[in-house]
């Protein structure tokens, strides 16, 4: 069997990064668009309110609000986010332990900043640990973690890889 490096740990690239950032806003729309679904029609059945004219900046705010609640309490709770969970990405603090609450909060607040102008994102790009600006600030890092496991290959595949001498048919190690 080959043996193969593990990369979880080991700091996460601005791609990875960029996908998962664009699965949580998928997902933050998704969500915010349900909701307030949800809520207009709670509100036409219940009140006989019409909320199609509660647009605009009200509507925005409220967008914000949940997206960034969304990412304090995933991050401050597992240390990821849906996206970032869909790419194999956790946010850690810089010595690679556990995010408390108030680096979540504070990473999440500075978010906006660090990505005005994309200014706070070049770090991403230039610095070895790619470490954005919210990063740095709240000392966290984001790494990849898919969790040091042994996956098992589907049978035919691993089946045929092992006839070719490639791996071993029992279970390949994902390290």
């Amino acid at each position: 069997m080959k043996a193969r490096s593990s990369v979880t740990g080991r700091y996460a690239g601005p791609i990875s990064r960029t996908l998962g950032a664009a699965a949580d806003v998928g997902f933050v729309v998704a969500t915010y668009t349900l909701g307030a679904a949800l809520v207009a029609f709670l509100a036409r059945v219940l009140i006989h309110a019409d909320l199609e004219e509660v647009a605009g900046v009200p509507a925005t705010l409220v967008l914000l609000i949940w997206g960034a609640l969304y990412l304090m309490v995933a991050t401050a709770v597992s240390g990821r986010s849906v996206g970032q969970a869909l790419v194999g990405l956790k946010v850690v603090d810089r010595d690679g332990g556990v995010v408390r609450g108030s680096q979540a909060v504070l990473r999440v607040l500075l978010l906006p900043v660090s990505a005005l102008f994309a200014i706070g994102l070049l770090p991403i790009l230039l610095r070895r640990d790619h470490r954005a600006l919210h990063d740095l600030v709240a000392r966290t890092a984001v790494v990849y973690d898919w969790g040091d496991r042994p996956a098992e290959l589907p049978a035919p595949l691993s089946a045929y890889l092992g006839q070719r001498g490639e791996v071993d048919t029992e279970q390949v190690d994902v390290r």
